[in-house]
């Protein structure tokens, strides 16, 4: 009997949470990357260390080209117009060669994958229950975790948790800084780091900083890429004794009265 995409989502969202790739803290510990935003947008800054066209620094001063959802800087003037008159495939040939990541940058802005992921994000902050729906498998097929807890299935998740959170926190943001997208046939797997602010549940007035990493596996459901397992992971930030264990967020709000069993 052939398995599901359910079942295999499933199975591959355990291996993912034994190996420890989906919590905060560990990914918290990383070096921030610049920050982008839940739609990720492409950013006018260069994605790109050295010019693809001398191999020298990039200079902040000189121009910059859009290629493929991302920018890239060069060195001096007129290596950007030496960089338009080559083609597609001899640009990334360049970039495959002096910058690697802008061929990640490049490969994850194309991805479909990376997109279910943002749209998710994105509809978290407007709260669009249908948008919601519409990137998850249906019928009990999706599934949910945070912080390693068995939060059910994707409806029971929406309905008894994540919805009434988001009533209680409208224009709900998170700050991506870190993303990436792996794709093993056709499943994929986006990872998201970032942070969030919410109302301090102890001092209204004041605004307290949660980390956050959300990890998506990402299925096709007949032609259309679709969530087959989520998981939320978050705690608050902790600047003052360092020796202080940190106290996990529920959901993507804290303190709220929704404590997901």
């Amino acid at each position: 009997m052939k398995p599901s995409n359910a079942m295999l989502s499933r199975s591959l969202a355990a291996l993912l949470l034994g190996a420890g790739i989906v919590t905060a803290a560990a990914w918290a510990a990383q070096p921030e990357q610049p920050a982008v935003s839940a739609q990720a947008q492409p950013a006018s800054k260069p994605i790109n260390k050295l010019c693809p066209i001398m191999e020298n620094e990039v200079d902040a001063e000189a121009p910059t080209r859009q290629f493929k959802g991302v920018t890239i800087g060069f060195c001096c003037p007129g290596c950007d117009r030496k960089w338009d008159r080559k083609s597609d495939e001899a640009k990334m040939a360049l970039l495959t060669k002096m910058s690697p990541e802008s061929v990640a940058a490049i490969n994850a802005a194309s991805s479909p994958a990376l997109k279910i992921a943002r749209d998710y994000l994105e509809a978290c902050g407007k709260a669009d229950v249908k948008a919601l729906d519409a990137i998850f498998l249906d019928k009990g097929r999706a599934t949910v975790s945070e912080n390693a807890g068995d939060e059910g299935t994707w409806e029971a998740y929406r309905d008894h948790h994540l919805m009434p959170e988001l009533i209680e926190m409208p224009g709900f943001v998170m700050t991506v800084v870190k993303e990436d997208v792996q794709t093993f046939g056709t499943t994929s797997i986006v990872r998201q780091i970032g942070s969030f602010t919410l109302p301090d549940p102890n001092h209204k007035e004041l605004t307290k900083k949660y980390l956050a990493a959300v990890t998506y596996v990402i299925v096709d459901d007949n032609g259309t890429p679709k969530i087959a397992h989520l998981h939320w992971s978050s705690r608050a930030e902790k600047k003052p004794a360092a020796d202080a264990p940190a106290t996990p967020a529920s959901g993507h709000g804290a303190g709220g009265g929704h404590e997901h069993k």
